[in-house]
């Protein structure tokens, strides 16, 4: 049996299999691209126009004096509102270096000279500082401690111009001390309450020094003389002191 076919649904031979479809472009992928972007074309620079003003300006330099930079040309092409506060200002600092230029920069010798001055003066007044002293009413170092009996047996006393901070004790008629510099000091903190004594806490980067006194005599200067840690070894080997005032 012989099925016939739809003469429609049949395609020649001869007509090409890609006739409906559409045409397809082919793009290259340039890596180049990928990386630097698509190369465009660098705009033309236009040469530099001729500065306004001649070569023959340059031959007589504008005296000091008369120089106005608000008067030359913005490189920037940027407009600038020219107040009067802004005058005023250029105008000063223009006056100012003209004055520095003829005196040979004697006023700003004077002015360092008044600097170094005042610093001196600081430095001076520091120096001179005397001691301030604290009566204390109780030292305490790690089991060691301290109470004080009679007025001026425990004394604080902070040294400024020397950086140090001194516990100083009255045993047996003679004065003992524990010296400490502020830069051993790694932790400090103080209380002042209304009702209740004052305390001072610090703790220490490494041990303080321990002076005695020697040879002492009415109305001359305490001479001190080194020894050994007179707090049975507590100071030595705990950093945390505690003092309190009354």
């Amino acid at each position: 049996m012989v099925q016939l076919m739809k003469s429609g649904s049949i395609r020649p031979e001869s007509e090409p299999p890609c006739r409906n479809k559409l045409p397809v472009k082919l793009e290259i992928e340039d890596p180049l691209d990928e990386e630097h972007g698509p190369v465009e074309k660098k705009p033309k620079i236009s040469p530099p126009r001729q500065q306004q003003w001649s070569s023959e300006s340059s031959t007589y330099p504008i005296p000091p004096s008369q120089y106005n930079p608000l008067d030359e040309p913005s490189p920037l092409g940027l407009r600038l509102k020219k107040s009067p506060s802004l005058l005023d200002l250029i105008q000063m600092k223009l006056s100012q270096s003209n004055a520095y230029t003829l005196g040979g920069g004697h006023g700003e010798n004077v002015e360092l000279g008044k600097r170094k001055d005042s610093k001196g003066a600081v430095s001076g007044a520091t120096d001179k500082l005397k001691a301030s002293n604290f009566p204390a009413s109780l030292l305490r170092i790690g089991t060691w401690e301290y109470a004080s009996r009679y007025e001026g047996d425990l004394v604080a006393k902070c040294y400024f111009a020397k950086h140090k901070l001194v516990w100083e004790v009255l045993e047996g008629g003679l004065k003992s001390k524990i010296e400490i510099q502020w830069s051993d000091i790694v932790a400090l903190k103080a209380n002042c309450p209304d009702n209740g004594p004052a305390t001072l806490d610090i703790v220490l980067a490494r041990q303080p020094l321990f002076f005695r006194e020697t040879n002492p005599q009415p109305r001359k200067h305490t001479l001190w003389q080194a020894t050994s840690d007179f707090t049975g070894g507590q100071a030595s080997i705990h950093r945390y002191n505690k003092t309190e005032f009354s």
